[in-house]
């Protein structure tokens, strides 16, 4: 028997169409700078050494395209790639494991690399069958003995009924807590139309969901792992906390962040040291995975915490506002996934500079250049003073 997977056709003939092109945008933006008399001869070899970097990956893209691909045998396994070929005999892969974009052939001495395998290939679902039937599904023996682990654990339950049910309880809890922060994050992003009850509830979630997680002794995990049989909460810990960041972003122009920074840095802080100083908490530094969730611990202590106090700072802000007037010298727009509405403003009140101002679109419409803009200085709940154009 021999089987060979390569991209599929689709994606080959995307590749091709599509490489090229963003090579000769490269191109053109890696001459471009040496045709400016204004730039910097250093400058301009800084920009095209860059994007020469990148037509060099693109390169590599199209000659994988050709000469990629993945060969089963009755034996062993081959992956064929730009620079080598690497061979797994069958009798020495442990298994296979799967994520959402590879397949994974595992071998049994550590000291050999795995195969991973696009799942950009043509029949991928065949692939995965043929792995299915003829190897160990790793990701379903890691599930099944991490429970097993968690039924034989006596913290969660006198006796393994006790602790099944425990375990039942925990997924139905943390599946509903979970769907609620979603539901709470999504409505504050996209309609913001009760928003001191929402992001009072987009602050109180990651809360709750760390009481949750500190009553469950172990049982229930803060980050996602896959394969995992513990139930998680990394849904109400990240995504609420999101959703008070972009808030905070897209809502106030900060006039000085001088008083941002202390009580950010505490609020960040004071989780890092709750969560590393808990027993259940164990990290293993010889795991990716590892790193992956000190990463997603740092950036959630980040956005909570600069959410947080923007948001809060407006919020319970009960001080009146200092209103000043001023001139719109330009406006435009910014697009991308969202649309982003911009005044050019001239100086008012403590800004001695012209500066873009981001508005509602229903501001930006009714306004053109020459007329003015009433600006609503505020001091700020924790000092962090903040601005608002109203109309």
């Amino acid at each position: 028997m021999r089987q060979e997977y390569k991209i599929a056709k689709g994606w080959a003939i995307f590749i091709w169409i599509f490489l090229p092109f963003l090579m000769a945008l490269f191109g053109w933006v890696g001459i471009m700078p040496f045709m400016n008399e204004d730039n910097s001869l250093g400058s301009s070899i800084a920009i095209l050494l860059f994007c020469l970097g990148f037509e060099f990956l693109m390169i590599l893209g199209l000659i994988d395209t050709i000469k990629g691909k993945l060969i089963i045998e009755n034996d062993t396994i081959t992956s064929v790639g730009v620079f080598k070929t690497k061979t797994l005999e069958i009798k020495n892969v442990k298994g296979f494991k799967q994520d959402q974009n590879y397949l994974y052939f595992i071998p049994s001495n550590t000291s050999d690399k795995r195969i991973k395998v696009s799942s950009y290939v043509g029949d991928f679902d065949q692939l995965v069958v043929w792995a299915d039937s003829n190897l160990v599904n790793i990701d379903q023996v890691e599930f099944v003995d991490e429970k097993k682990q968690i039924l034989e654990n006596e913290n969660f339950g006198r006796t393994s009924e006790e602790r099944e049910d425990r375990l039942a309880s925990a997924l139905k809890l943390t599946k509903i807590v979970n769907i609620i922060s979603w539901i709470v994050a999504l409505s504050t992003f996209f309609y913001p139309h009760y928003y001191k009850i929402q992001i009072i509830a987009c602050a109180a979630l990651p809360m709750i969901g760390y009481l949750i997680y500190k009553s469950s002794n172990g049982l229930i995990k803060l980050d996602e792992s896959p394969n995992s049989a513990h139930p998680n909460l990394f849904s109400t810990i990240f995504i609420p906390s999101a959703a008070l960041a972009l808030r905070g972003l897209l809502d106030f122009t900060i006039f000085d962040y001088s008083n941002l920074w202390k009580p950010a840095g505490l609020i960040f802080l004071f989780f890092g040291f709750l969560i590393m100083i808990d027993s259940s908490f164990k990290l293993d530094l010889k795991k990716g995975m590892t790193y992956l969730t000190i990463t997603g611990l740092l950036l959630f202590g980040s956005l909570y915490a600069y959410g947080f106090l923007i948001t809060t700072n407006f919020i319970f802000d009960k001080s009146e506002p200092t209103v000043y007037r001023s001139v719109i010298l330009d406006k435009h727009e910014s697009s991308g996934k969202t649309t982003t509405y911009y005044l050019k403003l001239g100086e008012w009140g403590p800004q001695t500079e012209i500066e873009d101002v981001s508005v509602s679109r229903d501001i930006y419409d009714s306004k053109v250049i020459g007329d003015s803009a009433t600006v609503f200085f505020n001091h700020g709940f924790y000092k962090i003073p903040y601005y608002l154009i109203i109309e």
